[in-house]
């Protein structure tokens, strides 16, 4: 943080003029004056409420050492001071409506909305209110109760709410001078948290300032609030000008200003309408405020009352001498754009551009060379000025040459138990040190899945591994169960020159083991000079379970469920694993996070069901019950949003919260970017992976979803280029090697590269039903019957169980091979066959588009029009492309195959035509929308003879439009 500065000149937040030395207790000479200029002002309008009554219902206002009421704050409709709830001694803040709106029934009703509107925002972000009361209430001759709104008309008006020991954001300044970047876009984004949670209601604060935010006070010596990564520390409060977006203002009112002039939008100060970008604007001068200590601009008084704007650019000179980084100076311009259009669309994307200029800081911050330290080395060691600027140009080049310091990978530990069964054992306390690791943000930490390639029992190149994985430091182990006992050796080695750091050998009792991984990782932290907060190393040495049966049981878990097969028997068994870690300590709340994922997981891939989204949900809310700061619990509940609900709004917050807590965990930050994809932000979904994969450049999975994005956007290369690395990051994946030769079908129609692998790999060993699928598509596509019907032979059961989750009977395969031949008789024989299947999946998940688009087109090529199209319509309408860009595209394009097969040409082509040149609808399936399958797919032949068709097919493909 930066020093306070003892003549450092803040100005006034609520009009921009230079504030004296004693503004803390008399406030703004402008603002005084400027209020005495006002119609209503009067005396009690500039003086706390001190001839009212003490006492609010069982509320009684405290009192300074010298009587004074002790007076919190002032907000646009009342005064807030410290109470005490006499039933329960207890601290309060009690808010009054301001004596000098009291007896306007306007007003009071305005101050009843303001506590309601913050009552419903129950958020770690926003100051909670808790009750809502009058000093007089109506008598009623018949006994009954009078509402809220009509006591509200009664007498003076309080509520009360959480009290926050600490100070407000402007007193902080006052006191302490601007912050340091790091220190403001902390505050920003606990800020952004709160408005998130607004903007999801509806709410728009339109007075957010300084003077509204509360910085809670620390318990004893502690060092500044980001050290508390992922607490609530930054409270929003007074919502006294909040408005619903959805609802029209009230004309009296829209005709003058309303807020504090030197935070409002330029639309606010124009009178016109608001949304959530208004706040996002106030948020930003809030910044710049915090930064500089002034504000970036500055609205005038113009004819006595009405403020206008001040033209002009933005006074970036003002961030130039507080040497304001530029990744901060560019997300302030973009927040302070005069147009609400030119400002991030929303409080979650606004803390996604925080969230990367904090990384962007860290980074500099890592990769910063101590100068001065070198300095003063150089002249101790006689060295001539010219001989020291040659040692500083060499030492910064080496300096750049190599990794950070603090930056490690986990490797793989070696099992030396007699029982090959106790490799998981292994496998998961490497897991559990590396979860630990990830989440100190001062560290760099490369993920399991990147350090997969590099197997225990495989010879290790050290230095070419931390070349290749961007890291200074490696940790090796070995681990030997016996019975309860454990024996753990472990060695932290220097990457760039193969020298050990660091070795030690533990021999622990199995119960003890469960604390040791904090141990571990809290002195790989120490020998890396990584510095904790207080939450870092409380999280860090956190023992998630007592029961060390339950442990073990857990460590199995995770070996399934991180399996990348991503079959549904391996998430069946990570699921029933942590089932039992439960029944045996229901406190584990970090079992209950993994089994609410897997739920989820299972929820996705074995088909939608109302009683895994209820497990899931239940469980995924006990893991936050139980630890409210666990960045897995936070993750989990984000992951079941997305994977079951589709709800991308909702994940969104909880992803940013993860990615706080858990700083070196990159899984958060990648759906975060699957969650772009999904809104069509394909640039921004992309470079969000990319980034993912440079910090972590051994993880399949995301080279895996960088080739899915690419040949989405049907970007060939790209798709190639990503395919190649995934397969040599996982070259034992069958499916890896696969989709690297699909990519010649999409982009020349060379079939022969599948062809070839499929012929390579045995005609079974794929439980799930995918390989044999796809080694069925490559015949059809090739009009290789025969070896079409081998494939449907190959697989021993009579259905495929998780054709891209929706299991398919082996009867619809060879209706599909018969048609194609031309043998309608065979072919109605045997999609009657399947027909019960199709029909039972579409009513057991009547929300699954998938299911709806399969059965419809089951529909379509039996000749039954009506049905064909009110399922493929259905499910269009359950996926549709303007709520999700990946996967709307592909029901789309299933109805346009559907057209075809009903004869309706003219709608099939009108609709291939447009889909051509829409991101996705490519995929693994009959109506996969590339250029080269239109031409080869028999399932469009009844199209082949329309010259509007054959157009289509002699023109080069068209460009991809994103």
């Amino acid at each position: 943080m930066s020093a306070p500065t003892g003549n450092q000149t803040l100005l006034c937040e609520q009009c921009g003029a230079p504030l004296q030395a004693r503004a803390r207790e008399d406030g703004c000479l402008q603002c005084l004056l400027t209020a005495g200029l006002e119609p209503e002002a009067d005396a009690a309008s500039l003086s706390p409420n001190e001839q009212g009554p003490r006492v609010y219902q069982h509320y009684e206002i405290l009192s300074r050492p010298d009587g004074s009421r002790w007076e919190l704050g002032r907000g646009a409709m009342g005064v807030t001071y410290k109470a005490r709830d006499v039933n329960l001694d207890t601290p309060v803040a009690l808010k009054i409506i301001n004596a000098r709106f009291s007896a306007r029934p306007d007003a009071r009703q305005r101050f009843l909305q303001e506590a309601r509107a913050a009552a419903r925002l129950r958020h770690p972000n926003v100051a909670s209110v808790f009750h809502f009361g009058t000093v007089n209430s109506l008598p009623d001759p018949a006994g009954a109760t009078a509402s809220a709104q009509e006591n509200a008309e009664a007498g003076d008006c309080f509520y009360a709410m959480e009290f926050i020991e600490g100070e407000t954001l402007e007193t902080r300044l006052r006191r302490s001078g601007p912050l340091s970047a790091e220190l403001a876009l902390e505050i920003a984004l606990q800020i952004t948290r709160a408005l998130a949670a607004a903007e999801k209601r509806g709410l728009v604060h339109r007075d957010l300032k300084p003077s509204n935010i509360m910085l809670a006070a620390e318990e004893g010596p502690a060092p500044d609030p980001p050290g508390r990564a992922g607490e609530a520390w930054v409270k929003v409060i007074d919502f006294g000008l909040v408005k619903f977006s959805s609802t029209t203002e009230n004309p009296a009112l829209t005709k003058s200003f309303l807020g504090t002039l030197a935070f409002a939008s330029p639309e606010q100060i124009q009178a016109r309408p608001v949304d959530s970008r208004s706040d996002l604007y106030s948020l930003g001068a809030t910044l710049w405020y915090a930064l500089t200590g002034k504000v970036p601009t500055t609205g005038r008084l113009s004819g006595g009352t009405e403020p206008r704007l001040q033209e002009g650019p933005l006074p970036l000179e003002q961030l130039a001498q507080r040497s304001v980084p530029a990744p901060v100076v560019a997300l302030l311009e973009s927040t302070l754009a005069v147009s609400p259009e030119d400002r991030p669309r929303s409080a979650a994307e606004f803390g996604e551009a925080v969230q990367r200029c904090q990384d962007d800081l860290a980074d500099a911050s890592r990769e910063t060379v101590p100068v001065s330290s070198f300095r003063k080395w150089a002249l101790a060691g006689g060295l001539s000025l010219a001989a020291g600027l040659v040692a500083l140009g060499v030492f910064l080049y080496s300096a750049a040459a190599h990794p950070a310091d603090k930056s490690i990978a986990v490797l793989p530990f070696r099992n030396l138990s007699n029982d090959p069964a106790n490799a998981f054992f292994a496998e998961g306390i490497q897991d559990d040190i590396l979860s630990r690791l990830v989440k100190i943000r001062d560290l760099k930490v490369i993920s399991r899945l990147g350090t997969a390639p590099y197997p225990a029992g495989s010879p290790r190149d050290l230095l070419a591994i931390g070349q290749t994985l961007g890291v200074r430091h490696l940790l090796e182990g070995s681990l030997r169960r016996a019975g309860d006992r454990v024996y753990l050796h472990v060695a932290l080695i220097d990457a760039s020159d193969g020298h050990e750091v660091w070795a030690e050998g533990y021999d622990r009792k199995l119960a003890d083991v469960i604390s040791l991984q904090g141990e571990l990782a809290s002195t790989i932290a120490a020998e890396l000079d990584a510095t904790l907060s207080p939450q870092e190393k409380a999280g860090v040495r956190a023992t998630p379970t007592r029961d060390p049966d339950a442990f073990v049981l857990y460590l199995r878990g995770r070996k399934f469920e991180t399996s990348l097969t991503f079959a549904i028997a391996d998430y069946e068994a990570a699921e029933a694993l942590y089932s039992q870690a439960i029944a045996l300590d229901p406190g584990f709340a970090l079992a209950h996070a993994r089994r609410a994922s897997t739920l989820g997981s299972l929820y996705r891939f074995r088909g939608p069901s109302e009683e895994l989204k209820k497990l899931a949900y239940e469980e995924a809310r006990e893991a936050l019950r139980l630890q409210p700061n666990l960045g897995e619990a936070h993750l989990v509940n984000a992951l079941c949003s997305y994977r079951i609900d589709r709800d991308f709004k909702r994940a969104l917050p909880e992803l940013e919260v993860a990615r706080r807590l858990l700083p070196n965990d990159t899984e958060a930050e990648s759906f975060i970017a699957y969650i772009h994809r999904r809104e069509g932000r394909w640039r921004e979904a992309r470079t969000g992976l990319e980034r993912c994969l440079a910090r972590d450049p051994r993880n399949a999975t995301y080279a895996e979803e960088l080739y899915t994005t690419s040949y989405l956007l049907r970007d060939w290369p790209a798709a190639e280029h990503y395919a190649l690395r995934a397969e040599s990051l996982a070259p034992t994946l069958p499916l890896l090697r696969i989709q690297r030769r699909l990519v010649d079908l999409w982009k020349d129609g060379n079939l022969a590269p599948l062809q070839k692998i499929f012929a390579e790999m045995p005609s079974y060993g794929d439980p799930e039903g995918i390989v044999a699928w796809m080694r069925w598509d490559t015949a059809m596509m090739a009009r290789d019957f025969t070896a079409a019907q081998a494939a449907i032979d190959g697989f021993p059961f009579d259905t495929l169980p998780s054709v891209y989750s929706a299991p398919i009977p082996k009867s619809y395969l060879e209706g599909c091979l018969a048609l194609a031949q031309g043998d309608t008789a065979r072919a109605r024989e045997k999609f009657e066959a399947a027909r019960p299947a199709f029909e039972a999946e579409a009513r057991a998940h009547p929300e699954n588009a998938l299911r709806h688009a399969r059965l419809g087109l089951l529909y379509a090529y039996m000749g039954r029009k009506e049905d064909a199209l009110r399922e493929g319509e259905r499910a269009v309408a359950l996926n549709p492309l303007a709520q999700d860009a990946f996967d709307g595209p592909e029901q789309l394009s299933n109805l346009a195959l559907i057209h075809a097969r009903l004869g309706e040409n003219e709608k099939a082509l009108t609709m291939i035509e447009t889909l051509l040149r829409t991101p996705g609808g490519v995929f693994f399936y009959e109506a996969s929308m590339s250029l080269w399958e239109l031409r080869l797919r028999w399932q469009w032949d009844p199209l082949r003879s329309d010259p509007r068709f054959q157009e289509i097919l002699n023109a080069p493909e068209p460009a991809t439009v994103f």
